[in-house]
């Protein structure tokens, strides 16, 4: 398994773990809002009920843990140890009963061996598999750990708009608490054909004490609609289904998709 010390996406997360929650004004209310609109589509798409469910690329456990508040037996896994701990942490906080292992999401067999109603993988997670070839190991990967009719729920963003327009600059937000303003941005560095960019997410901190700045970077893939639905098929996943923002109440469009 690739660990945090040779593979950059995990060294990015690794990095994002003690300061991820900042990015929020409030992340424990969006813990709480993620958690019940996911709860929604999975009982719109497969029935209402407690599911096993494996989130995949956990993080800080932002929808694991919201998930888990839901009802719901959830394991979450990730290549990033520091981020894993983040989410344990903060589960053990919140009184939400989140498992934790750490797995790659292209060798999930050898950590998870387990089967589960439902797998996710979320916060654009999937666009740091920068081939075809490992997005396409990566879903079977999670349509193994399905049970025969289990869902697969993916969030990405939607690149089909995003390789046409390019930004350079994304996601700004600043946050004002009673002792800090905090200002959240990324800059966007696109390869000549737009199939990739390096990402740098900013986090300035500006409180009584000064100012403090964190700049976290990785390469990531803008991965097309079309690139995920033949990784489906590839995968044997059937029943492709894309959700949109204003339908489901989720800040990025969903791909749900089912195994036979």
């Amino acid at each position: 398994m690739r660990t945090v010390e040779d593979d950059e996406t995990g060294a990015f997360y690794a990095a994002m773990a003690p300061v991820y929650e900042l990015f929020f004004h409030d992340w424990t209310g969006a813990v709480v809002e993620q958690g019940r609109t996911l709860d929604r589509l999975i009982a719109m798409t497969i029935g209402a009920g407690p599911k096993r469910i494996l989130d995949a690329t956990c993080g800080v456990g932002t929808q694991a843990i919201g998930l888990a508040l839901c009802g719901h037996d959830v394991l979450g896994t990730d290549i990033s140890g520091p981020a894993l701990a983040r989410a344990a942490a903060s589960a053990r906080r919140l009184d939400a009963p989140l498992s934790t292992r750490q797995a790659d999401l292209r060798s999930l067999a050898s950590a998870v061996p387990e089967r589960f109603d439902v797998t996710v993988v979320f916060d654009n997670s999937l666009a740091h598999l920068l081939s075809q070839a490992e997005l396409c190991e990566a879903l079977r990967q999670l349509a193994a750990r399905l049970v025969p009719g289990g869902l697969l729920l993916v969030g990405i963003r939607d690149y089909d708009v995003l390789r046409v327009e390019r930004p350079r600059f994304t996601s700004e937000r600043i946050i004002d608490d009673r002792d800090e303003r905090r200002v959240v941005f990324q800059v966007w560095d696109w390869v000549e054909n737009g199939a990739h960019y390096d990402l740098t997410q900013y986090l300035v901190q500006h409180g009584a004490g000064g100012v403090d700045a964190h700049a976290m970077k990785c390469r990531v893939r803008a991965l097309s609609r079309q690139d995920l639905v033949d990784a489906c098929a590839a995968a044997a996943l059937t029943d492709v289904v894309w959700h949109e923002p204003a339908d489901t109440g989720f800040y990025q469009p969903i791909l749900a998709a089912r195994r036979k």
